[in-house]
């Protein structure tokens, strides 16, 4: 090998680290990891909260993250750019033997078919550290109307009320609604650990996931065991009197396909629906909010009905992917059932304005916009980092980088 090949080799080897430092540098400050809404700006006094375990991990947990926060098109079409991208680098770099291209393209697709099944597994079951949203506001509360336990036959069965309780403070909540396919031990059982004042640790609150019209799926807020005589087996409401001695609080869910279904008369007939979810962080219902975000915020508008995001949390990852804010003085010294009827106030109201939704930085893409996914999921990942996750960004390509030709030097010795 001559001097010249010697240095070209070389110069191959840390084309690829280059790159990937030029962009991490590059996009510094270009996004926000979080962002409100209704502008998607960030929201002042607010901040994305990372344990030093995220950060140490962070390109791995900024990737799970990112996927975890793809609608099934964009997931679909992320992992379609990725496969051109590698058919279009094995081309690139072919030998002269049309054989052996056809064999490499052929690897290069399996290790990406490959990659697929990990980091989809490692989305879904893999234990690792969570990103929180952190409020400088103490009388601010970070709740979530709408999540699962093992109590729902469509939940990860592994998946318990502690599990939820331990999920939701991991994820920086304050509030938890647990809403049950019309079971309620689970929400019953969470609620057994609830401070004596909700300030103390989280607070979790009974709900249930019903049905209106067979399609329109609903959360109705603080029912508990007793109020099965005033629901069907599906989970349709019915003319009684409830526990909590009121109509209950009621918000359309999505994914949906007949949000149509929101008429006037679901307003002044049961179940008398009083919110609406904007952001649903189940794949289908991202989908959802990408195609018909101006339809869902329409029927809101014209319904005055409160806009609301859910994690709609069955068990399954550890990405939060967004947080309702709601402020409510004093809120943190106030028993859990006293923090409840507060929380329902404005709802009942019709204060539409009372809940802010802050939400994770993700692809907006749908329609012919999919195949963007991969630029635009790498451009708001990396421009969303830190100063030290940056650092630690470029520890890893360099690492990764270094440790290449060693790994080589071993397998020929």
């Amino acid at each position: 090998m001559t001097w010249r090949s010697a240095i070209n080799n070389r110069l191959r080897r840390v084309t690829l680290p280059l790159v990937f430092s030029v962009l991490v540098l590059a996009l510094i400050g270009r996004t926000s990891s979080i962002v409100d809404s209704r502008d998607n700006w960030p929201l002042p006094g607010t901040s994305l909260g990372l344990p030093v375990s995220y950060v140490a991990m962070s390109p791995i947990s900024r990737l799970l993250d990112a996927l975890s926060l793809l609608s099934i098109p964009q997931t679909i079409w992320l992992f379609v750019g990725v496969t051109l991208v590698v058919i279009g680098t094995t081309i690139a770099t072919r030998g002269r033997s049309t054989r052996r291209l056809a064999v490499r393209v052929a690897v290069g697709i399996g290790l990406v078919i490959g990659a697929v099944a990990i980091l989809e597994s490692s989305v879904i079951f893999i234990p690792r550290p969570m990103a929180n949203l952190r409020v400088e506001d103490s009388e601010t509360l970070r709740i979530d109307f709408h999540s699962h336990t093992n109590a729902s036959k469509d939940a990860n069965q592994r998946f318990t009320p502690e599990d939820n309780r331990e999920w939701h403070r991991a994820g920086g909540f304050d509030v938890a609604y647990i809403s049950d396919h019309v079971r309620f031990a689970g929400a019953a059982d969470a609620m057994k650990k609830n401070p004596a004042k909700a300030g103390d640790s989280l607070t979790v609150l009974s709900a249930v996931e019903g049905r209106y019209h067979k399609i329109l799926s609903t959360v109705m807020l603080r029912l508990v065991q007793a109020d099965t005589a005033v629901l069907d087996g599906k989970g349709h409401l019915h003319e009684g009197t409830t526990s909590i001695g009121t109509t209950p609080v009621t918000i359309v869910a999505i994914p949906n396909g007949n949000i149509d279904s929101v008429t006037a008369e679901s307003l002044d007939s049961l179940p008398h629906f009083v919110g609406m979810e904007l952001v649903d962080a189940a794949p289908r219902g991202l989908g959802q909010l990408d195609r018909e975000e101006n339809k869902i915020r329409r029927i809101a508008s014209d319904r005055h009905l409160m806009l609301v995001s859910s994690s709609n949390n069955h068990g399954w990852g550890r990405t939060v992917a967004a947080w309702n804010l709601m402020t409510i003085p004093g809120w943190r010294s106030l028993r859990p059932d006293s923090l409840a009827v507060l929380i329902e106030q404005p709802f009942r109201t019709q204060q539409t304005n009372a809940v802010t939704i802050v939400k994770r930085l993700r692809p907006r893409n749908h329609g012919l916009s999919l195949p963007f996914t991969l630029p635009v999921m790498l451009y708001q990942t990396i421009g969303s980092l830190t100063f030290v996750e940056r650092g630690v960004w470029l520890l890893w390509i360099w690492a990764i980088a270094l440790a290449q030709p060693l790994l080589k030097r071993t397998k020929v010795a």
